[in-house]
């Protein structure tokens, strides 16, 4: 029996320039059944935000155009309730109160963070 939350209803932005990195995010999220949208930089994640309601960001720090975090503010000030896992390279982003990623980093506690958010999203 398999006890995994189903997430196909469970809707994720992912932000990432790296054209790699993408690529295996988006093999993972169709490998958890994630519904999801991808994106390379903050203004078009900014109108993917501004058409859809996220349950889950998972958002690159440094992007071409702008800086994650202000992509995240502006989604923010938009009214999204957006959970946000800030996956970077940045050391100095794991001591802040953001949920953090540091890359390289391990695809099943991305899996489990995912999954904790989807059984949150259930119980409420």
């Amino acid at each position: 029996m398999n006890t995994a939350p189903n997430h196909t209803d469970f809707k994720v932005l992912i932000v990432d320039d790296n054209p790699l990195n993408l690529k295996l995010l988006s093999i993972f999220a169709k490998k958890w059944n994630l519904n999801f949208d991808l994106s390379t930089n903050g203004t078009e994640a900014l109108l993917l935000a501004e058409k859809t309601n996220y349950e889950l960001i998972l958002m690159d720090v440094q992007l071409p155009d702008m800086c994650g975090i202000e992509v995240v503010e502006k989604i923010k000030s938009a009214g999204s309730q957006s959970h946000v896992i800030y996956l970077t390279g940045m050391d100095s982003m794991k001591d802040t109160e953001m949920d953090v990623l540091l890359k390289p980093y391990d695809p099943m506690v991305l899996k489990e963070k995912i999954n904790m958010l989807k059984l949150k999203k259930m119980a409420a």
